[in-house]
């Protein structure tokens, strides 16, 4: 039986003593993920002055909620927090970052957040101080530029790393169908990292190359049969039936999921439902043996310590299932 007793900590840092990323002494600054161990154990380190915000396993918890968007059409994960009656200076605070450990008892994730925002919405006993947040750094985005040349037959994680170091990723983490891809033509950017990410997704275009920001890694994995992926989970529980369409002109049905929140769960992962559970919600005639996988390519949550605030939406495509197949 799932534990559902929901719990968030938080730490908020200034920007004088913000934490730093250290990556473990053995994992090498320039190579590939070669297992998921690494993707999930890189841990941020952290020094210095910050505000904490403990939430007990029993009692009375604080009131904080969390609503996020990921996708890799974003690129940046974005998130918000919100608290109540939390006083802080925010003027002369100049916070930077933070650490939120969410999830259930038991079952908690965590994650890191650069400060682009933070204020008092409203001022009072039942004040409200809300903090916006992009998992990994805005200004790379905006500023970062890249000049180079790659020969054809040049391993794509190769160009990979490149990027990833002007980024001020640390690591690359390439699916199995990606490792092996190379160059098929010469390539040649000079301009916006932005731009040459879009770059390297159109030359692979027919594989459906996807790139995008995970914590501290540049992700890659093809999509184009969904057997690329970073984690798989099992889904359990819906709070609604899914939803289901066909898009594209190779028949692939894309599905829509709400459920209550995994906080482990987040872009480039196989989210695996039984078919029992997944044929129940959508009422249609089936199996109810085996498994139903979602390709995650967008997910968005809401979830807080107090209140009824604590759902997802998933949403990606149905792997093994075409409109003619």
């Amino acid at each position: 039986m799932q534990n559902f007793n929901r719990i968030i900590r938080l730490k908020i840092y200034k920007s004088t003593t913000a934490k730093k990323s250290v990556v473990p002494a053995a994992v090498s600054t320039a190579g590939i993920v070669n297992s998921l161990s690494q993707l999930q154990s890189l841990a941020l380190q952290s020094e210095g002055e910050y505000t904490y915000i403990d939430c007990p396993v029993k009692g009375r918890k604080p009131s904080i909620e969390i609503n996020g968007t990921f996708s890799s059409k974003s690129y940046l994960p974005a998130f918000n927090i919100t608290i109540k009656n939390l006083y802080l200076n925010l003027k002369d605070s100049n916070y930077s970052t933070v650490e939120v450990v969410a999830g259930y008892e038991g079952r908690l994730t965590t994650f890191t957040g650069k400060i682009y925002s933070m204020y008092q919405e409203e001022p009072g006993p039942e004040g409200k101080t809300v903090i916006q947040c992009k998992e990994g750094s805005v200004q790379p985005w905006l500023d970062a530029t890249i000049q180079m040349t790659m020969e054809a037959g040049t391993l794509l994680t190769t160009v990979l790393n490149q990027i990833g170091q002007q980024l001020g990723v640390y690591m690359v983490h390439a699916g199995e169908q990606v490792k092996p891809l190379q160059l098929k033509q010469r390539f040649e950017y000079d301009g916006s990292v932005r731009g040459a990410i879009e770059k390297l997704k159109s030359l692979f275009e027919g594989d459906k190359l996807d790139i995008f920001i995970r914590g501290n890694f540049l992700v890659a994995i093809l999509l184009k049969d969904g057997q690329d992926f970073v984690n798989s989970y099992v889904l359990e529980y819906m709070s609604a039936p899914p939803q289901e369409n066909t898009g594209g002109s190779d028949g692939t049905y894309y599905t829509t999921v709400t459920a209550p929140w995994m906080p482990e769960l987040r872009i480039g992962d196989r989210l695996t439902i039984p078919s029992r559970t997944y044929i129940r919600n959508l009422v249609k005639v089936g199996s109810d043996s085996g498994t139903q996988d979602i390709q995650v390519t967008a997910l968005s949550f809401h979830f807080g310590t107090t209140g009824g605030a604590n759902s997802m939406t998933v949403q990606g495509f149905l792997v093994g299932k075409k409109k003619n197949g």
